[in-house]
């Protein structure tokens, strides 16, 4: 076999094997398109449920109301006729033995009606309860949808190689640092608008919420105390929820990555967090950092951000310190605490590792590393390594 057909065999061979990776990425975005439409019907679904139940949650409240005004006409009733009874079966001079047995079913069948409405009463109290707890479920499980599609549309436009908007905004920059900034972008868009629509939505209707519970509590204010109780429970447990999302609503909000550079935000971030919060951040750098690129400075400002609601959140301490420097080429943060600590094997349990993958990721993406230091009783350090420049630190990138 002479140089000519060799290099043909080889261009052969090698056409043949693009085409069966393309034959491999176009069966893998099949695959995840139909796991993205499978989601989409879950969260439709989830949709459907969560405005039934909540339409529902709108006729018990009503209800609720109209049962207070039953409960106390009925109680009426049933005190005049106990009374009524009381003075037939007194005077049998006067009433006759068809009056005291008139009197007497009457009195029956009115403590039978309070029995009923205080039984409807109870029901509609465990059934509100019943439906708060499943709509909660509801939205996280429809949030987790919404989240889940986002990623497979990611993943599926990566995968089709859909990137060509982003080489007309970013000509000087790479393919992948290009990738890079898309999924940061599009993460900082999507707090944006979590923020957005807690402000126009659940901040709006707990606020609405408690304007109506302070009004039925004018109307019944002399006449149940039992009723007043469960209305300031009810209350108090909406400020709680209102101050809750204000707090989120707080920890989303935008920064000022764009002007000020992430030394800066995290001087303010931590003013203002110490404020809100009453917890102490002790801000160290140890050498000059010039201003990153935005990709990057978000990526640590949102690391910071984690850890520090971690601190705050499970630590059992009132203080914690960010270390910052730059060695070489490689930028060093250190997010540490005094507090209780924990077993890292725990941090593997789902419920309690979604932030630490999501630390994880973001360092992944730049080419860093991330090691978490923590035991019972002895603290939780979380020491983030990146390269400003080259080649990323663990070799994958």
């Amino acid at each position: 076999m002479n140089n000519e057909e060799l290099l043909l065999s080889e261009e052969n061979s090698a056409t043949s094997k693009l085409r069966s990776l393309d034959d491999v990425m176009a069966r893998v975005i099949e695959t995840i398109d139909i796991g993205r439409n499978e989601i989409f019907l879950i969260a439709e679904e989830c949709h459907h449920q969560l405005e039934e139940m909540l339409r529902e949650q709108e006729e018990i409240v009503a209800e609720k109301a109209q049962l207070v005004i039953d409960l106390k006409n009925c109680e009426s009733q049933e005190i005049n006729t106990r009374i009524h009874l009381m003075e037939v079966s007194k005077d049998f001079s006067i009433y006759t033995e068809d009056d005291i047995k008139n009197a007497y079913e009457s009195a029956r069948l009115v403590q039978i009606s309070l029995l009923d409405l205080k039984q409807r009463d109870v029901y509609l109290r465990r059934r509100e309860d019943e439906l708060t707890q499943q709509i909660a479920i509801i939205k996280n499980i429809t949030e987790r949808a919404k989240h889940l599609i986002t990623y497979t549309n990611i993943a599926i436009k990566l995968l089709q190689g859909n990137i060509d908007r982003l080489s007309d905004a970013i000509d000087s920059v790479d393919r992948k640092h290009q990738i890079e900034m898309w999924i940061i972008e599009s993460q900082e868009a999507e707090r944006r608008k979590i923020a957005r629509d807690l402000h126009d939505g659940p901040a709006q209707n707990l606020a609405g919420l408690l304007i109506r519970l302070d009004l039925i509590k004018q109307l019944n204010n002399d006449s149940n105390f039992d009723l007043i109780a469960e209305l300031n429970k009810v209350k108090s447990i909406g400020q709680e929820c209102l101050t809750d999302v204000r707090r989120l609503m707080f920890d989303l909000k935008p920064t000022l990555l764009h002007e000020e550079g992430l030394i800066s935000t995290l001087r303010d971030y931590f003013a203002t967090y110490e404020d809100k919060y009453n917890f102490a951040i002790d801000l160290v750098v140890l050498s000059y950092i010039k201003k990153l690129d935005l990709s990057l400075e978000i990526a640590l400002f949102r690391i910071v951000q984690e850890a520090i609601t971690n601190a705050r959140k499970h630590s059992g301490v009132s203080e914690a310190m960010v270390k910052l420097e730059v060695q070489g080429n490689i930028l060093t943060l250190v997010i540490k605490d005094d507090g209780g600590g924990f077993e890292l094997k725990d941090s593997d349990k789902p419920k309690e590792s979604y932030g630490i993958i999501g630390m994880k990721e973001r360092v992944e993406l730049f080419g860093g590393i991330i090691d978490i230091i923590s035991s019972p009783g002895k603290g939780t350090q979380v020491i983030v390594k990146v390269p400003l420049e080259g080649e990323a630190i663990h070799g994958k990138h």
